[in-house]
């Protein structure tokens, strides 16, 4: 045979020295290559990635694992969170990370990094099964390889370090272990239902793994020359589960995680072209990474040159050329390129999805796609050198990956780090400059902020992200009419934004300016799809103030439906539904029932619960009940030097002691 042939061979039968025989049975002995490659696959991932921990949130880490996450918010119940929302399952572990260690990042790091060495163990297993030679350098030059640092360094990405075991397990379930599996029909069939088992649970950890079916096709013309009936049939339900969550992935993307924003109108053969440069982008990432950035520079695509569409010609070109030589040296080439492109394929932009409203291209979006190239890379150069200058040349290779990594991660150990390493590299990436200012501006580095917002809307005018932060930046100065100006520059962008309304409401509150700023609070509160607790209890405070009890009060009524354990609203609630003008208003039983409710709970500061609950019983004829409560209160409440409190309560207490609730002066209000 060729030297081609040969190597064809090698590729595709050189079993991987794990698999060598012993004259002991496997079974009776413990298998030390599986626990030390395992072992030493886990060390290099905690050794590389130690720069994180305990690390910090960044960008939208904070967010997604408490603000955004339904469970924590209360909006949803473990029970009704499935099928409700996209990455079900991520945001279920978000939750019970989040109720296991709270605000610590470190715990949440060490949970990605442990998913992440998990991964590299499986895909040295995969590869073992499938006798490609070098699989566990391939594992480990995966496991330590820089593009993955943006996934696993950040907390938020947890949807692709959760996903990807599952993908891979699904995988090895698959393929069969033995050429003479067939003949075990009960194993087989309880490794079948396991893998579909796997498949669900990477799919509800991140639809991005539905291409999974297609890789399942690959594999078997790759194995078998071929695709036959049989194999065809058995992924049926794999390609069942992938049309479903697709669906359902696309709906939550128009109507979840898109609503509000806009891209840029592109024709089919742009979107077309685009992905065969995001291609070749990838693929010199996965084996040159270099230059890796949070956020690259913008593509130009000009549809009316020719140079626009040689990248996806050389794609197609490239196929063809493997097509012809599947028989030969290419077909292993082919799969490799083959799954790297059908696994990349939801990352290509070809349909409108969240991503393309921040970037075309991210490190993040290839984590699973790049077991690809990686393994065929291994694979081929343990098939073209002899043992001992491919593991000089895997020491070498490894060696160099692990410092990148190393390198990379404490580049994402905090967002100061990180943020300035971005905007080093790409001085135009306007949403990064809006990140850091925001991070300067919560330290009250104002000045630093604004110039970051300024750089922002230099790269991208018109941009209202940017207008609402100045604007908020120069609200927390105290300059309240120029933040104005920038709030209404936000909303004039666009219409719907919830923030720069609520924000808008809040400067207009400042200057007095209460009917345009009811309107804002109202706006905000009918556009977002979020309960807005907070906004509707600052309305409601507002409504009060002007007298509006009765919808101050169905805000307020709003707000404990939403979350019954919010002290706040049922404390406001209470003291509304006992001292209010209106006769029609006051409620003194429910007054009794929410302000009792309140007292059970943890105080807020700045709230005088006993108080609300003594003109609750006031209101509900209890009095005698009402004077013990508000000497109480006033014992406390002095002791505690909250003088303020104790006078207020001090003369409630006077007419507690004549029989006669406390009843707010009417203020007018025309809606009363």
């Amino acid at each position: 045979m060729d030297n081609t042939v040969n190597v064809r061979y090698a590729f595709m039968n050189r079993l991987p020295e794990e698999s060598t025989s012993s004259s002991l049975p496997r079974a009776s002995r413990p298998d030390w290559t599986l626990i030390i490659g395992g072992f030493v696959l886990f060390a290099l991932v905690l050794l590389v990635y130690r720069p994180i921990l305990p690390g910090s949130f960044v960008m939208d880490d904070r967010r997604l694992v408490e603000g955004d996450n339904p469970l924590v918010t209360g909006e949803m119940t473990p029970l009704n969170l499935w099928f409700q929302t996209d990455f079900a399952l991520s945001t279920f572990v978000f939750w019970r990370q989040w109720l296991a260690w709270g605000p610590n990042p470190g715990w949440y790091h060490a949970v990605n990094m442990l998913l992440h060495a998990a991964s590299a163990v499986l895909l040295w297993r995969l590869l073992a099964r499938l006798k490609v030679p070098g699989a566990w350098v391939a594992a480990a030059a995966f496991a330590m390889h820089p593009v993955c640092v943006n996934s696993v360094a950040r907390i938020s990405e947890l949807k692709n370090t959760l996903s990807l075991p599952f993908f891979l397990l699904s995988l090895w379930l698959y393929v069969p272990e033995f050429e003479t599996l067939h003949a075990r029909r009960g194993w087989d069939s309880a490794r079948y239902i396991f893998s579909l088992v796997a498949f669900v649970l990477a799919l509800l950890a991140k639809t991005s793994t539905i291409m999974l079916p297609v890789v399942l096709l690959a594999y078997a013309a790759w194995k078998k020359g071929r695709v036959t009936v049989r194999d065809a049939l058995r992924t049926v339900p794999f390609f069942a589960l992938s049309l479903a969550f697709g669906v359902m992935s696309i709906w939550f993307q128009k109507h979840q995680a898109m609503v509000g924003a806009t891209l840029a109108p592109e024709s089919f053969w742009v979107r077309l072209a685009a992905a065969g440069d995001v291609f070749w982008f990838y693929l010199g990432k996965a084996l040159l990474p270099v230059h890796l950035n949070l956020v690259y520079p913008e593509w130009t695509m000009n549809p009316t040159s020719a140079m626009t569409y040689v990248p996806v010609l050389l794609f197609l070109v490239t196929a063809i050329v493997l097509w012809k030589f599947r028989r030969g040296g290419g077909r292993n080439i082919l799969f490799g390129l083959g799954a790297y492109a059908i696994m990349l394929f939801p990352a290509l932009g070809l349909f409108d999805s969240q991503f393309l409203t921040h970037w075309r291209v991210s490190d993040h979006l290839q984590y699973l796609p790049l077991i690809a190239p990686v393994s065929l890379a291994s694979g081929a150069i343990a098939a073209w050198f002899p043992k001992w200058p491919f593991r000089g040349i895997a020491v070498v290779v490894l060696a160099a990956l692990c410092l990148l990594t190393f390198q990379r991660a404490r580049v994402f150990a905090s967002e100061d780090n990180l943020y300035k390493d971005t905007l080093a590299k790409n001085p135009a990436a306007w949403g990064t400059q809006i990140d850091y200012g925001v991070v300067l501006a919560q330290r009250r580095d104002f000045a630093g902020a604004i110039d970051h917002f300024k750089a922002s809307l230099k790269y991208h005018p018109d941009n209202p992200d940017a207008e609402s932060n100045f604007g908020q930046a120069l609200a927390e100065q105290g300059k309240i009419d120029d933040a104005e100006t920038h709030y209404l520059a936000a909303l004039k962008s666009r219409p719907n934004d919830v923030e720069a309304h609520r924000r808008l409401a809040a400067a207009l509150a400042q200057q007095g300016q209460i009917p345009e700023a009811l309107y804002h609070f109202r706006q905000a509160i009918t556009l977002s799809r979020k309960p807005e607790i907070q906004t509707r209890l600052t309305y409601s405070d507002l409504l009060h103030q002007t007298g509006d009890f009765r919808e101050a009060t169905a805000q307020l009524r709003r707000v404990v439906a939403l979350k019954p354990d919010s002290v706040t609203g049922l404390n406001n609630l209470a003291w509304i539904l006992a001292t209010a003008p209106d006769d029609t208003v006051r409620d003194g039983a429910a007054a009794v029932e929410y302000a009792q409710r309140a007292a059970k709970l943890p105080s807020v500061p700045g709230l005088c619960v006993p108080g609300t609950l003594a003109a609750a019983y006031a209101e509900a004829g209890r009095f005698p009940e009402a004077i013990t409560t508000a000497e109480n209160a006033v014992q406390t409440e002095t002791d505690e030097g909250q003088t303020r409190f104790a006078s207020i309560n001090r003369q409630l207490l006077t007419l507690y002691r004549t029989g006669r609730p406390f009843h707010e002066p009417s203020r007018n209000n025309p809606n009363q």
